[in-house]
């Protein structure tokens, strides 16, 4: 193309991922359309690709990959050619928005050939390292802001095990804290309230460092304050319970448990997101295919009690959520700027 503009068929080279790998395998990673999803014993897409959803819901959506990983048929393998910046590949890709050129409406669907003919601004090779360098700078620490979180969860739940398993006395969770139970119409929420759904949440990750906001929302919901525990309760072997560091309103497929005292918090948050209680709330949950938790069960629920160790352990949890905190909030910032950026440096 001779105005400014080159296909991306001529910068990237597009191919299908296949079926999940066979056997079993801890080597690399497996991708389907919406990211990690496994690991495998084998790879078929080079270190640096990016992977991008294909067909499905997350159809557009865009991951990159360090190192050598399985891509699953559920998504596409971009490879830089030769003299294209892997990760200007990758920025480009998000800069694009490409869940907009799907086809089909009963199941989205992106090809080869629609990526491939598509137009994008002709950069040089200096022009895509600077670009990719402040944005993977952004990104990388972003991804250190999640390790810290990460870490301060692993530590806590060590620490509840260490304790537990010396623990010579048990105690009711109802005993540690309550449950919030009435409702808020959606006519009385502000639009700009930050809202909690089970989305929002990580699978067994004791930090709550996501929400939106509720202008969409159209029915009920329960409010939270900030040091509640959630815990979702519908098919909660999801393993989604959490420490909530804003106040807002949560889905009431949440249950919303505060602690009586604040010397509590700790130990109660731990115990919730315990591996023990999530397999006690789905042993008990009614239904089958929708499974739900319910409060008197949870709440009757006897847990080791470390009796004179609870302050201990509380002071030990406070201020790991407060760096944790500090840096969900400063990745919030990062993201907004990282976004931003984006579409000057890559037009």
């Amino acid at each position: 193309m001779s105005d400014g503009h080159v296909r991306l068929g001529e910068l990237v080279t597009f191919s299908n991922g296949k079926s999940h790998a066979t056997g079993q395998g801890t080597s690399y990673e497996t991708y389907g359309a919406n990211g990690v999803i496994g690991a495998s014993e084998r790879y078929n897409a080079e270190a640096h690709a990016t992977i991008v959803g294909r067909v499905g819901s997350y159809c557009g959506a865009v991951h990159y990959s360090r190192d050598r990983c399985w891509v699953t048929d559920n998504a596409i393998i971009a490879t830089a050619k030769d003299g294209v910046n892997p990760r200007y590949v990758y920025y480009l890709l998000k800069r694009l928005d490409l869940n907009r050129y799907r086809i089909g409406s009963g199941q989205p669907l992106l090809t080869q050939a629609i990526l491939s003919r598509l137009a994008v601004a002709r950069m040089t090779r200096a022009e895509q390292d600077a670009a990719a360098s402040v944005l993977t700078a952004l990104d990388d620490k972003i991804a250190a802001n999640g390790r810290i979180a990460a870490t301060a969860d692993e530590l806590v739940r060590a620490r509840y095990e260490e304790l537990a398993a010396a623990a010579t006395a048990t105690i009711r969770i109802e005993r540690l804290g309550s449950l919030v139970r009435a409702n808020i119409p959606p006519d009385r929420i502000p639009r700009d309230a930050n809202y909690i759904a089970l989305e929002h949440m990580p699978k067994r990750h004791m930090w709550l460092t996501s929400w939106t906001d509720s202008s969409n929302v159209i029915s009920a919901k329960r409010r939270f304050a900030p040091g509640d525990v959630l815990f979702g309760k519908l098919r909660p072997y999801f393993h989604k319970a959490g420490l909530a560091f804003v106040g807002g309103i949560a889905s009431t497929d949440i249950l919303i448990v505060r602690p009586k005292q604040d010397v509590y918090r700790g130990w109660l948050l731990a115990a919730l997101s315990s591996d023990e209680v999530v397999a006690h709330a789905s042993a008990v949950g009614d239904g089958t295919r929708m499974p739900r938790a319910k409060w008197p069960d949870l709440a009757a629920h006897e847990i080791p009690w470390p009796d004179a160790h609870a302050r201990g352990f509380n002071e030990f949890v406070k201020p790991l959520a407060r760096r944790v905190e500090a840096a969900a909030a400063e990745n919030r910032t990062l993201a907004r700027l990282r976004d931003t950026l984006l579409p000057r440096l890559i037009p």
